[in-house]
């Protein structure tokens, strides 16, 4: 068995090293398809990683109207104490306060404080600003504070406009998603044909090998099974160069990717993600390399 398998081994390699104009071919194709997954996966974690930070620096800032007196203010922060188990922290910030702040962050920008002394009074409303232990708890607080009996003393609040963001942020990765799977099964359709193609000339170029083999009695598998192997190798020789060109690429431009990305690693995820990375290359590559090589064997060879 040990000899017979080395045997067809030996077959296989020299069929994957003899065809090298059409088993590049099948390997650049394949690898491009690869390179889709694999961007995919990556993108997967890269958009997973934006959502959460957008997330995190969302929050709800409730406006009140200019005549509301902070007496009702402060009422309607204690009766934000009835979502003490999704609320991390309220906190109260007067007309001045706001002014104040704004002066503080814009010190350093004469136009926007120009812009404040042609005014000639404080713009800026009172306000509380609602942090969430968890994003999904804006909603709820959001929808309790659009009640219509606080409609008199709220101007607006912010959280509808933040979700707009982190929906319109979701709606472009779902986008991105099809349009990357649609052209990976399209690439790895086009790999299935020419590993067909290939395979099949490969049939043709070794007809006088195969018959050989069938006259001392070579048993089905020990003829086909070169070709499988063939297919195979195909596949891993594109999954090692696409895993080679990210490896390299992630170690020259991590920390400019880094900035790019907002701080989301693409080298560290790529290392502690590469175990299921590398599961989900062999099983689409390798399907991709047997499925066209069983379809191109049950076609052209008859044994």
């Amino acid at each position: 068995m040990f000899t017979s398998l080395k045997r067809i081994l030996k077959f296989a390699w020299q069929g994957f090293s003899r065809n090298k104009v059409l088993g590049f071919e099948v390997m650049f194709i394949m690898a491009i398809a690869v390179f889709l997954i694999t961007s995919l996966f990556l993108f997967q974690g890269i958009s997973n990683f934006l959502i959460k930070e957008v997330q995190s620096k969302v929050d709800v800032s409730v406006y009140f109207k200019e005549n509301v007196l902070e007496e009702e203010i402060l009422n309607v922060e204690r009766d934000l104490y009835k979502f003490s188990n999704e609320i991390e922290s309220v906190k109260y910030i007067s007309r001045e306060k706001a002014l104040q702040n704004f002066i503080e962050k814009h010190k350093q920008e004469p136009i926007y404080l120009e812009a404040l002394e042609q005014i000639g009074y404080n713009p800026f409303l009172p306000s509380l600003n609602i942090k969430a232990r968890d994003p999904s708890y804006y909603a709820p607080i959001s929808n309790y504070l659009s009640q219509d009996s606080l409609q008199g003393v709220i101007e607006r609040v912010s959280y509808f406009q933040n979700k707009k963001v982190i929906d319109k942020l979701s709606s472009i990765t779902a986008n991105i998603k099809t349009v990357v799977i649609s052209l990976s099964l399209i690439l790895g359709l086009l790999a299935v044909l020419i590993t067909f193609n290939t395979i099949k000339l490969t049939i043709f170029t070794s007809k006088e090998e195969i018959l050989t083999m069938q006259l001392v009695g070579a048993s089905n598998w020990f003829i086909k099974g070169p070709f499988v192997i063939q297919g195979t190798l195909y596949g891993i020789a594109s999954i090692l160069a696409v895993n080679f060109l990210f490896l390299i690429t992630f170690a020259f431009f991590s920390p400019r990717l880094e900035i790019f990305f907002l701080g989301f690693n693409l080298l560290n995820y790529f290392q502690i993600n590469f175990l299921s990375l590398f599961l989900i290359q062999i099983a689409f590559a390798g399907i991709l390399a047997i499925f066209s090589t069983l379809l191109a064997l049950h076609k052209y060879l008859k044994v």
